[in-house]
Formats: structure tokens, C-alpha cells, sequence
């Protein structure tokens, strides 16, 4: 077995992702190089998981294999699980709302994994693909594009900055010595810091083999996750100072905590009231990350009040 694609689900319909898939390993008789494992994290929307296990279902192949969790443990966890689970060399981690951009997809990932010269091999993001067409989703895209969306060569000058889980594959013996930190257990960052620890020991490759996030939500539901991710933003810094300073928003949020708690706290409903009303995706980007690091500067007073009072 040269590959293991490795498909996380929570709240997500997986018929077209699976469908292309399944289409490439049957179309090019790839079953004795590829499995397919899927593992849903006791998704809480009923209606998907019926839905998603009843395609499964009907779609049946000896290498396709589906189970799902009594509870959930969350975006590091259940990719360990899947891993621990591959008989694959190679782990091809995919987001369950992606879509692959070309029909030669999984045979460019198995062309790449016939040479020796990369341990993690990242094909990238691009938001080509939409199934969500509404105006509400115009700002996720608009941000997807503009923080996600690279070519590889520019990738490739920073490998550890642009290593997204939605797309990445990486070879079984590494991912074993490297396993993602569960201490991440809300949203997001889990990603960059395992990327960070990836690029210090081993080869990472950006490749232009990309898939389309369709996942998008609404601006509302962007600034939710966004406030979610302040923690696991923390805990970034905590892990990999490194990687924390190297990001703009950090730098913002340092000079920030100059500012007194009242008025960070006045700057935070103005701020999102701004985006949440911007006409303008740009505006609203601005206002976004304004937003994001006032909350950091914050938690990042309040950090420092602790140490203080100890």
C-alpha cells in the first residue's frame, strides 16, 4: 500500500469529495496503492452523519473503511487516529470540505511518492470551486484567497508558514515520530505549530496539487471561529515563540498591549460591529484582524498580570 487518504469528517456532506476519489482509484485501478480511511468525530448534525454513512455504505470498497466516534476529541486527535489506523507509506491528510482541482489528483501525489526528495509533501489550497454561492460567504472566500491561496514556488521560500491539514501528505515513518499535539483541542493553529516541528527535522515540498476549500462560512461564523482561536493562538506562542513573533498579527497585538484593558475593551464591540457591517471585504479583513489582535492583547495582558500576581 503507497497511500492512505486520510479523511477527518465533522458536520460535513462527503459525497463529492468522496465521488472524486473514488472515481480516480477506480478509473486507474489504484485500490492496491490507495485506501481511503474516514473517521467522523461524533458529528452533531443527525441528518449528515444518516447522509454520510448511507453513501459510505452504498459506495462499498475492500479499501474504504468508515467509523465513527461516540464523542468528540477534536482536530488533533482524530487525525492521530486515522494515522494510527493507515497501512499507507505515505498519509494523505484531506480536510472532509475540500475538493480536488484536476482529475489526476491522487496519481500526482503517487508520481511524487516514487522519488525520494521530500518527507512532507504539501499540494496547497485554492478556493476555484464553490457550492456555497451566497453573498454571506463572499468574505470567507475573500479570505481564504487572500491568506490561504499561494503558488508553490512562494510556498516553498517559507515551508513551515503555508502548511495547511485540509491538503498535505507525509510519509508514515515521519508522521510517527511526529504526531499532531493534542493539546490543540479547540480551532485552528494545530497546523502551524506541527508544521513547525516537521520543517526543523525533516524535507517539506509545496507542490501545486491543490483543492478547493468549500467549507466557506458565513462573516458571522468567521468572526465566531476567529474568537475561538484566540487560545489555541496562545498556546502557539507558548509552544513556538518562534513562529508566534514571525506573524504580523503578533507584532499588532504586541504594541496593542500598550493600550489600557478599558480601552481594548471599548475597541473590541466597535471593531466588531465594523466588520460585521463593512459593505467592503477589504475593509472588513482590515477590521477582522484589528479585532483578532486586540482580543490576543488582551490575553496577552491579562498573561502577564498573572505572572505578576504569582
Amino acid at each position: 500500500m503507497r497511500i492512505s487518504i486520510l479523511i477527518p469528517v465533522y458536520n460535513w456532506d462527503l459525497s463529492l469529495l468522496l465521488k472524486s476519489i473514488l472515481r480516480e482509484i477506480d478509473e486507474f485501478d489504484l485500490s492496491r496503492e490507495a485506501e481511503v480511511l474516514v473517521i467522523d468525530d461524533s458529528s452533531s448534525d443527525a441528518g449528515l452523519l444518516a447522509g454520510n454513512a448511507a453513501f459510505i455504505a452504498d459506495q462499498a470498497r475492500p479499501f474504504l473503511q468508515y467509523r465513527e466516534l461516540g464523542s468528540n476529541v477534536g482536530r488533533s486527535a482524530v487525525r492521530n487516529m486515522l494515522a494510527d489506523r493507515a497501512a499507507g507509506e505515505f498519509l494523505l491528510f484531506l480536510d472532509c470540505d475540500v475538493l480536488p482541482d484536476a482529475p489526476d489528483f491522487i496519481r500526482n501525489y503517487l508520481s511524487h511518492a516514487a522519488g525520494d526528495g521530500f518527507d512532507v509533501l504539501c499540494g496547497g489550497i485554492s478556493y476555484r470551486t464553490r457550492v456555497l454561492k451566497g453573498r454571506e460567504y463572499d468574505y470567507h472566500a475573500y479570505l481564504g484567497n487572500r491568506k490561504e491561496v499561494k503558488a508553490a514556488a512562494l510556498r516553498n521560500l517559507a515551508p513551515w508558514r503555508h502548511m495547511l491539514t485540509s491538503n498535505i501528505m507525509v510519509r508514515k515513518g515521519v508522521f510517527q515520530t511526529t504526531h499532531f499535539d493534542e493539546r490543540f483541542t479547540g480551532y485552528g493553529y494545530e497546523d502551524i505549530e506541527w508544521g513547525v516541528r516537521l520543517a526543523r527535522k525533516f524535507r517539506v515540498l509545496h507542490i501545486d496539487n491543490t483543492a478547493s476549500h468549500l467549507g466557506l462560512v458565513t462573516r458571522e461564523r468567521a468572526y465566531e471561529k476567529m474568537r475561538n482561536s484566540v487560545p489555541n493562538y496562545l498556546l502557539l506562542k507558548e509552544i513556538c515563540p518562534e513562529a508566534f513573533a514571525a506573524s504580523g498579527i503578533s507584532k499588532v497585538a504586541g504594541l496593542l498591549t500598550s493600550c489600557s484593558g478599558a480601552l481594548l475593551n471599548l475597541l473590541d464591540p466597535a471593531l466588531k460591529g465594523l466588520f460585521l457591517k463593512s459593505a467592503s471585504d477589504r475593509l472588513a479583513f482590515i477590521f477582522f484582524q484589528l479585532n483578532f489582535a486586540v482580543l490576543l492583547a488582551g490575553s496577552l495582558k491579562g498573561s502577564s498580570r498573572a505572572c505578576k500576581a504569582r
